[in-house]
């Protein structure tokens, strides 16, 4: 598990399981409506999962906070934007009853395909509160169950490139306490990242974390682009292949010369770097275009689109997250020096 601490650490990051340590519930909740309306500005489907969605005793919280949303009507017609009651999800919880997690995990990888299919943005981000309740209440080893079934559906997610973000935001009180640590530990430890809402650079993490996503946008269209030249690369598929492959290594041996040569203050950044590639790689795709066209190349094509795209996006990923490696270490040694 990574804590952030400073802004080094939130530059590269995808589909998370975060906690969020906050002190006061109103600040928690502001909070929350800034990274939403981050997210919703980026086309995210944004989900607020709470348990106080059931307060019956006065003004709802949908109610005392909608007027702060971008465009709410809008977001919720087009969905964009959920609120879902979970004092049902909190109270089965409290039970060691996950079933009806089980039905949610469902419902947001339907949801995630449906975007997909749809051509919106394939990122959903997912604030839950119910662990947050059985923290705050001290039921921690029904917290740490919870956790731990949030941990292990993410990973699962991860593997199969579903990009859904879920911040389970936490009283960080609670774990300041010297009582229990040990379950406490377990709780933090079944999170990718903590992120305290105290911390300046917390609302940069989310940022970032949802900007990221959004530039890359299903690896900037690559299928679109595909698509749209598949008649004129039929011939040559498997060089195409090649050709973007280099061209990652050569975008990305230049970053890391500049980082070598501790270039940094003139250098592009790394997210710089990464539109370039991907600019420079689409232009490959059409500048190497051929007009020769055979059923049989085609129907290669259709049966390898997907592989062919996978490895497109691991190829950029592993050049991306090494250079980024070599980056915030030279980064890290001059802020020390």
């Amino acid at each position: 598990m990574r804590y952030f601490d400073n802004i080094i650490g939130t530059t590269l990051l995808s589909n998370e399981h975060v906690m969020l340590l906050y002190e006061d519930k109103n600040k928690r909740n502001n909070f929350i409506i800034d990274v939403i309306n981050e997210g919703l500005r980026n086309g995210c489907l944004c989900i607020f999962a709470s348990v106080d969605l059931d307060d019956t005793k006065g003004i709802s919280l949908i109610d005392s906070i909608s007027s702060r949303i971008i465009n709410y009507e809008d977001n919720i017609k087009n969905e964009n934007l959920q609120f879902i009651n979970f004092k049902p999800y909190y109270e089965a919880a409290l039970k060691g009853d996950l079933t009806i997690f089980e039905k949610l995990k469902a419902e947001l990888e339907d949801m995630l395909s449906k975007r997909v299919s749809e051509e919106k943005n394939d990122k959903i981000l997912v604030f839950a509160d119910a662990a947050c309740h059985l923290s705050e209440t001290k039921n921690l080893n029904e917290c740490a169950y919870l956790e731990k079934w949030w941990q292990d559906i993410h990973i699962d997610w991860s593997r199969n490139n579903k990009n859904i973000t879920v911040v389970c935001p936490h009283p960080n009180c609670v774990f300041k306490e010297e009582l229990e640590q040990i379950i406490k530990d377990e709780i933090c430890n079944s999170h990718n990242a903590t992120i305290d809402i105290e911390n300046e650079y917390s609302l940069q993490y989310f940022y970032n974390l949802i900007k990221k996503n959004s530039n890359s946008n299903g690896l900037i269209n690559y299928e679109q682009t595909i698509k749209k030249t598949r008649e004129e690369i039929e011939c040559n598929f498997i060089e195409e292949h090649k050709n973007i492959i280099n061209t990652f290594y050569s975008v990305y041996s230049k970053k890391l010369a500049d980082i070598i040569n501790d270039d940094l203050k003139n250098s592009k950044t790394m997210e710089g770097y990464s539109n370039n590639c991907m600019s420079e790689s689409k232009q490959n795709l059409m500048e190497n275009q051929t007009t020769i066209t055979t059923t049989i190349v085609k129907e290669i094509i259709d049966n390898n689109m997907d592989t062919f795209l996978k490895s497109i996006e691991f190829a950029h990923k592993f050049y991306f997250d090494v250079v980024q490696s070599y980056y915030n270490y030279i980064t890290r040694l001059k802020s020390i020096s």
